[in-house]
């Protein structure tokens, strides 16, 4: 067992606020359980109705922490929780890889050919394209969160309706499941970071990933150039992509993830360096790595 620190607090009296988009049973109450499961302080996971709710809970303090989806083997990045790290001042402070699997969630006994509308939130909709299609005259509808989706089905009482959705929402909320394991892949996860008001420090020898931020100078090779410090250093990394700046037309932040812990001198040295050559740079931590690759989660640290 590798000694990890753990920076989680709370007690009986005053246990530690979770935020995560969605209802009880939507994937990211899930992750949420499943990273806290061993804090070993009473945790209370609260649900919030979008990213940006959930992010300012924890901006405002009514929140210690939040759980924030922010890649899918399937359906990429999510955009929208990048750009939020972007705009806030806020860090990660960990990650937790859950597997998703995704099941059509309706009332019992009705038959696929009968559906005409199925809702869940964007990325599970894009997560099971190639299902929906095979739906005929059935059309598929974004909501807020996968476990809300539920909610509604159950409200409604409307056969011609189902969700994309968990099991455990299907239990919860008193719907069956229609049919099991519709992702395009077989084997998909959903990486989430853990975010704080502040950021938090890991002894050097603990295998962490640093997660960072920054916009190049408009000036040729720029980028190559920063990432030839990293290469310098010894530093794998494991996520490179742009997005546009906001409010800059044909400017873009890119966004990285880094092997290595920010309290070692090779990654501060790196780090340092680059920021020399860009016009903005934001460290958004280092934490205990989860996963070796997008794909496949690595062994647990605890």
């Amino acid at each position: 067992m590798v000694d990890v620190h753990k920076p989680e607090s709370g007690t009986a009296e005053s246990p530690l606020v979770v935020a995560y988009l969605g209802s009880e049973g939507g994937y990211s109450h899930l992750a949420a359980e499943q990273h806290f499961a061993a804090a070993g302080v009473k945790v209370v996971c609260r649900g919030y109705p979008s990213f940006r709710a959930a992010l300012l809970a924890v901006e405002s303090g009514a929140a210690q922490r939040a759980l924030q989806p922010i890649e899918n083997t399937t359906a990429g990045s999510i955009n929208e929780a990048y750009d939020l790290l972007t705009q806030m001042d806020l860090y990660v402070i960990g990650e937790e890889v859950l597997r998703i699997e995704h099941c059509l969630v309706g009332l019992p006994g009705v038959p696929l050919s009968d559906l005409r509308r199925i809702y869940s939130h964007p990325q599970g909709l894009a997560q099971c394209s190639e299902f929906l299609a095979t739906l005929e005259e059935c059309a598929a509808q974004s909501f807020e969160n996968t476990a809300t989706a539920v909610k509604k089905i159950a409200a409604d009482n409307d056969p011609s309706q189902a969700a994309i959705a968990s099991e455990r929402a299907a239990n919860l909320y008193g719907l069956c499941v229609l049919k099991r394991d519709i992702a395009n892949q077989a084997h998909n996860f959903t990486r989430f970071v853990v975010v704080a008001r502040e950021p938090a420090h890991y002894a050097a020898s603990i295998p962490c990933k640093t997660s960072l931020i920054f916009t190049t100078r408009h000036e040729q090779g720029a980028l190559v150039r920063c990432l030839n410090i990293l290469a310098d250093h010894g530093l794998n990394l494991t996520k490179l992509e742009s997005r546009p700046r906001p409010e800059t037309p044909w400017e873009y932040i890119f966004y990285a993830d880094v092997e290595g812990n920010i309290e070692s001198r090779n990654v501060s040295d790196a780090l340092t360096q680059m920021q020399n050559h860009t016009s903005f740079f934001k460290v958004l931590g280092s934490y205990p790595a989860r996963t070796r690759s997008p794909s496949t989660p690595a062994p647990s640290l605890s």
